[in-house]
């Protein structure tokens, strides 16, 4: 048994690394000798975990080409070999090595693109919400119950502060519509994205929801939210503006329950 076990971590030291070691372990005939052998284990590895690249960043793919992508995805490999059992997770640290190798703004959206995508694919893996708040339950709540409420959002939700429309453009390249010209902001869009029916949705919030989302997932409750809009919205519509995004989040199907503190 330790024999097959160390014939197994020889054979994986090659396939990641290019090791030799295994070679003395294969047979040559005279049709292919152990190295020709080999390669096909050692080129198949790499183009399955291509094409996986290529199916979690399918927008990266199109803008930068199919050749300069195998190429990308070669070099990425020896930055960051693949470890974890499951090949769902070789992309993870794609957008860590875009940022770190390319330069300039390029590396910027490139890294945001990437970014992106991966959200994209961990909202759509995320776990199911067996039941989500409806807007009849709201309606159940009582006056006084308002201000100590809290929200509980379901798993397939996430949100990414972005200088570039790169949703627009992974949009449009997924889709194979007219691609928009790149745009970057002077400040960062918050961008969040859901799971719904099986799809992916997302939407650009503006700075009070972006801020009001992040608080109500952090625990504060509906008059700390309340409080913290003042910054945007007059006194007299504070609380009225407050209901309107907990409605667009049940409406969206985003929250599981609220609770009262």
């Amino acid at each position: 048994m330790s024999h097959l076990r160390d014939l197994q971590l020889r054979f994986q030291e090659y396939l990641i690394d290019g090791s030799e070691d295994i070679e003395q372990d294969i047979i040559s005939t005279e049709h292919a000798i152990a190295e020709h052998r080999l390669g096909t284990y050692y080129n198949a590895y790499r183009i399955r975990l291509i094409d996986c690249l290529a199916v979690d960043y399918s927008a990266l793919e199109k803008y930068i080409g199919r050749e300069a992508f195998e190429n990308m995805a070669l070099d990425y490999l020896q930055h960051f070999p693949s470890t974890h059992p499951s090949v769902r997770w070789f992309g993870e640290n794609l957008p860590t090595y875009l940022r770190d190798i390319y330069s300039g703004k390029e590396a910027e959206f490139l890294e945001e693109l990437a970014r992106y995508e991966w959200a994209q694919t961990l909202v759509f893996d995320a776990a199911d919400s067996a039941q989500l708040l409806q807007l009849e339950d709201m309606a159940a709540v009582p006056a006084d119950a308002w201000p100590g409420l809290t929200l509980n959002f379901k798993p397939a939700l996430t949100w990414l502060d972005l200088f570039w429309n790169v949703p627009l453009i992974e949009d449009a390249l997924d889709s194979g519509t007219e691609v928009p010209q790149k745009q970057r902001d002077d400040f960062p869009r918050r961008w969040m994205l859901w799971r719904h029916d099986m799809k992916i949705q997302w939407r650009s919030l503006e700075v009070h929801e972006a801020w009001a989302i992040e608080q109500a997932a952090g625990g504060a409750n509906f008059a700390a939210i309340c409080e913290g809009l003042l910054e945007w919205i007059d006194e007299q519509q504070v609380a009225l503006v407050a209901a309107g995004f907990l409605k667009q989040w049940v409406g969206d199907q985003l929250v599981l329950n609220l609770d009262n503190d």
